[in-house]
């Protein structure tokens, strides 16, 4: 699913980079979890010790709770990115408080955990549904570095498209479902590069906001 940043999300309150002058890169990935591509992600993840945010959707989380479980066994922090990926014009703020609440709940059922981030699917939020979200005590993460991964790319490509836009705090946009498998084959380059520029990966949750 296109998460692409067609509307003009520095307008709604919400964090694109984590508050830090350290050389600390939030990645994330989106949409997921799911049977095929979250597992392999996890594995690349747990190879090279990095911990992520995972923004899930609450049907994927329904479907494949094992995988989500071991999201959040494996140390990474689960999100909120809405129940059915809907965009914005599409919902009213109260149909997308209930998507955000069913799929919070879901997280909650299977793993045990109660996100606090949300992530509107495809960068897109009006303002009155990001007041009621932010009422609702969520706090709202967008990225600051999109990889376009979920467009099927190759990994050289995700890597060319991360790699020149890395700064201190930069938020990573990638995805663990759909046309993926791009990512896989870019994760560990992107890794090593980035550890070798002496950066240091951290979940949104271990930067105080």
């Amino acid at each position: 699913m296109q998460d692409g940043a067609r509307w003009h999300h520095e307008a709604i309150p919400g964090i694109r980079v984590l508050p830090t002058s350290d050389r600390l890169l939030g990645m994330t990935f989106d949409d997921g979890p799911d049977a095929e591509f979250t597992p392999k992600v996890l594995d690349i993840l747990e190879r090279y010790g990095v911990r992520v945010t995972f923004f899930c959707l609450g049907a994927q989380v329904d479907a494949n709770p094992s995988v989500a479980r071991r999201i959040v066994f494996a140390g990474h922090q689960i999100a909120n990115h809405s129940w059915s990926h809907p965009h914005a014009e599409d919902v009213t703020p109260s149909e997308l408080l209930r998507e955000i609440a069913q799929t919070t709940e879901t997280i909650h059922r299977v793993t045990g955990e109660r996100p606090r981030w949300f992530r509107p699917p495809y960068g897109e939020l009006l303002t009155e549904q990001a007041r009621e979200v932010a009422a609702a005590g969520y706090r709202i993460a967008f990225w600051s570095v999109d990889s376009l991964d979920w467009s099927g790319i190759p990994g050289p490509q995700i890597v060319a498209n991360v790699v020149p836009s890395l700064q201190n705090g930069a938020i990573l946009l990638h995805h663990s479902a759909g046309h993926v498998a791009g990512t896989v084959d870019a994760l560990p380059y992107e890794i090593e590069l980035c550890l070798r520029l002496g950066y240091r990966f951290v979940r949104l949750d271990d930067v105080d906001a």
